[in-house]
């Protein structure tokens, strides 16, 4: 999960513009892992949803992951989401 994206960004490479924070994936590390379905399993399916909230910014440190969607909720304004299907 990554938040405080400018406005302005038109997409995010590998590294975050000023300002972005990255908090935990799930996998417990900052950024995104990728795909990694098991091999020979069946096709996986990963949702990719951008928010656009109200606020700036949410005054919250990298380690609050939890806190951090906990916070965003009462600010979000619109979203857009991404299914994208991948397999080995």
């Amino acid at each position: 999960m990554t938040w405080d994206i400018p406005v302005g960004e038109k997409g995010l490479g590998r590294a975050l513009p000023p300002g972005a924070v990255a908090g935990a994936n799930d996998g417990g590390r900052s950024g995104c892992m990728g795909p990694c379905p098991p091999v020979g399993d069946v096709s996986h399916h990963y949702k990719i949803t951008v928010y656009a909230l109200d606020t700036a910014s949410l005054n919250l440190a990298a380690r609050s992951t939890a806190a951090a969607a906990f916070t965003m909720n009462s600010h979000i304004v619109g979203y857009g989401r991404l299914t994208a299907t991948a397999h080995q």
